[in-house]
C-alpha cells in the first residue's frame, strides 16, 4: 500500500511540472496534505485539480442536422467535424432544450427545460443573480471560464444578466440576440466594454442589428481570435471555453433584397464556382467556416498538448432555419437546399423534430470511444448537468436536466428523466416526448406521434391512443412552471 501510494505521488508531481511553478507548488503541497488527512483527496473546491478535463463547447447557429458529413451531407464538405464524429461518439437522439436561440442557451446554461428556466422565448427575460450557470459551476470548482460568441441571455438594462455576472472570466462577442445577426457590426463587446470596428452601418438599429456599408472586420474572425488568445493563456489550467459562434445564421434585418439573402461571409471559399443562386452558395459557404473554426481549435489543442484531455462538444442551437428564398430572404428554398432537417417535420421555431434534432458529437480521448454512436434520448439540460459532473466530480439534483456521463465514460448507472418537455409562446406551441411517444400541441390542437414507427411525425394518433395522450397531456400540465415576465425595455 505504502509503496503503491509513493510510486502515485511521484507521477503526480512528475506531471504536476509541466504547469507553473505556483501551481506546481500549490498542487503538490495540497496533495501532501490530502494523502497525510485521508485515505483519498478529490482536491479543494475552488482550486482546480490536475485531473479535470478543460471542456470545449462550440455551438453553432441555427445548423441544420443533415447540413454536416457525419449525418450525410455530400454537397457541403465538412471534413474537421467528420473527423470529430470518428474520434468520439455521435449522438442521433440530441435534442435542442427549445427551438429557437434564447430558450435553448437558457436550457444550457441553467439545466432548467424551458418550461422552468427564465426564458421561454427570444429576449423576453434576462439571468439574475440566483440563477447558477454552468460557468459558475466550473468557475466554483477551479475553472478558467471564458464565452465568445453570442450570449443571448442578458437584457443591456440588466448588468447582473451580463456573461461576466453570470460565471465568465473573460466574454467576447454579442450580448444580445438581435445584434448577433450582423456579422459585421460597428461594434462588439468585450467583457463590459463596447469594442468598436472599422465597419460602418447606414443606420444603427436596435443592439447594432442592420447590414453594414462598410464591411472590413467580419465577426467571427475577432471571436475566433479572441477564443484562441484564451485558451493560449489558460492552457496550464483546466479551462471551459464556450464558443457559440453565430454562423450559419441568417442576417434577418439583411436579407431582403440582397443577392447573398442575408447570409454574410468574406469569401465563397469552394462553392464560388457552383450554379447555386448567391444565397445558397453563400450559406454554404458560412457552414464550410463553421468546419474551419473545428478544425482550427482542434489544432490549437494539439499544438499545446492540451488535446488529451479535453472534452469537445459540438452541437447547433436548434433545427434548420426556417423557409426562406433564394434572393429575398422570404419565400420557400433555403430550408430544403441541402436536406437540413433530414426529412423531420418542421424547421426552426417548430416544436416538431425538424426544430429540436441537433447534431451532437462529443470527443474525449481515453473516455469516450471513437466512432460509435448512442441512441440515449439527451437534450441540453441534460448536457449541462453532464458537463457539470465531468468538472466538478457532482452533477447538481437540483435541476431539470440528468447527467449521462455514464454513457461516455461506461461508469456509474444512467439515470436520465423519463420524459422531455417544450414550450413556446411564440407560436403557442408545446411538446412532450416519453419514447416512443411525442405529442405536440399547436394552439389548442394535440397531436400524438410514434416516433419509433413515425419518426417524420406524420401520422397522428391522438384519437386512437387516448391513454396515451391523457397521460402526456399530464406531463405537459405538470412541468408547465412558467412565471410572468418583466415588461421588455423599449
Amino acid at each position: 500500500m505504502l509503496r503503491t501510494t509513493l510510486r502515485t505521488t511521484l507521477r503526480t508531481t512528475l506531471r504536476m511540472t509541466l504547469r507553473t511553478t505556483l501551481r506546481t507548488t500549490i498542487l503538490t503541497t495540497l496533495l501532501a496534505v490530502c494523502l497525510l488527512a485521508v485515505p483519498a483527496c478529490a482536491g479543494v473546491p475552488g482550486g482546480g485539480s490536475a485531473d479535470q478535463p478543460n471542456i470545449v463547447l462550440f455551438l453553432s447557429d441555427d445548423l441544420g442536422i443533415g447540413e454536416i458529413g457525419p449525418w450525410g451531407q455530400s454537397e457541403i464538405a465538412t471534413p474537421n467535424i467528420d473527423k470529430l464524429a470518428l474520434e468520439g461518439m455521435k449522438f442521433t437522439e440530441f435534442r435542442s432544450g427549445a427551438a429557437v436561440c434564447g430558450p435553448a442557451r437558457c436550457s444550457l446554461m441553467t439545466g432548467y427545460h424551458n418550461g422552468s428556466c427564465r426564458l421561454d422565448d427570444n429576449d423576453n427575460d434576462y439571468l439574475r443573480t440566483a440563477d447558477v450557470t454552468l460557468a459558475e459551476r466550473l468557475r466554483g470548482a477551479g475553472y478558467a471560464t471564458g464565452l465568445f460568441g453570442k450570449w443571448g441571455l442578458s437584457w443591456d438594462s440588466e448588468p447582473e444578466s451580463w456573461p461576466n455576472a453570470q460565471g465568465f472570466d473573460a466574454f467576447f462577442g454579442y450580448r444580445d440576440q438581435v445584434h448577433a445577426h450582423n456579422f459585421f457590426p460597428e461594434y462588439l463587446l468585450s467583457n463590459g466594454d463596447s469594442v468598436r470596428t472599422r465597419n460602418e452601418l447606414a443606420q444603427l438599429r436596435r443592439m447594432g442589428s442592420g447590414r453594414a456599408t462598410v464591411r472590413l472586420d467580419y465577426a467571427p474572425d475577432l471571436i475566433g481570435g479572441r477564443a484562441f488568445d484564451f485558451v493560449r493563456a489558460n492552457a496550464e489550467r483546466p479551462f471551459f471555453l464556450y464558443w457559440a459562434t453565430n454562423l450559419p445564421h441568417i442576417n434577418n434585418e439583411g436579407a431582403r433584397g440582397y443577392d447573398d439573402g442575408g447570409y454574410e461571409t468574406t469569401d465563397l471559399g469552394p462553392y464560388a464556382d457552383k450554379p447555386w443562386p448567391m444565397a445558397k452558395k453563400s450559406y454554404a459557404a458560412q457552414v464550410h467556416r463553421v468546419d474551419q473554426d473545428v478544425g482550427n481549435l482542434v489544432a490549437l489543442l494539439d499544438s499545446l498538448g492540451v488535446r488529451e484531455n479535453t472534452l469537445f462538444i459540438f452541437l447547433s442551437d436548434n433545427g434548420a432555419t426556417f423557409l426562406r428564398s433564394a434572393d429575398d430572404g422570404t419565400s420557400n428554398v433555403i430550408g430544403r437546399w441541402f436536406n437540413g432537417t433530414q426529412d423531420y417535420r418542421g424547421f426552426k421555431g417548430d416544436l416538431y423534430d425538424g426544430g429540436l434534432r441537433v447534431p451532437g458529437i462529443v470527443v474525449w480521448p481515453d473516455m469516450v470511444e471513437p466512432g460509435t454512436t448512442s441512441p440515449v434520448s439527451v437534450d441540453f439540460a441534460d448536457l449541462h448537468s453532464t458537463l457539470a459532473e465531468a468538472g466538478t466530480g457532482r452533477a447538481p439534483d437540483e435541476i431539470d436536466g440528468r447527467s449521462f456521463l455514464p454513457v461516455l465514460n461506461g461508469k456509474g448507472t444512467l439515470a436520465l428523466r423519463p420524459y422531455q418537455v417544450w414550450y413556446s409562446p411564440d407560436r403557442d406551441q408545446s411538446a412532450v416526448l416519453e419514447a416512443p411517444w411525442k405529442a405536440v400541441w399547436m394552439r389548442d390542437t394535440m397531436r400524438v406521434f410514434n416516433l419509433a414507427r413515425d419518426p417524420g411525425e406524420r401520422t397522428d394518433l391522438a384519437g386512437e391512443e387516448p391513454a396515451i395522450a391523457a397521460r402526456l397531456d399530464g406531463i405537459r400540465r405538470r412541468e408547465d412552471r412558467r412565471v410572468v415576465h418583466p415588461p421588455i425595455p423599449k
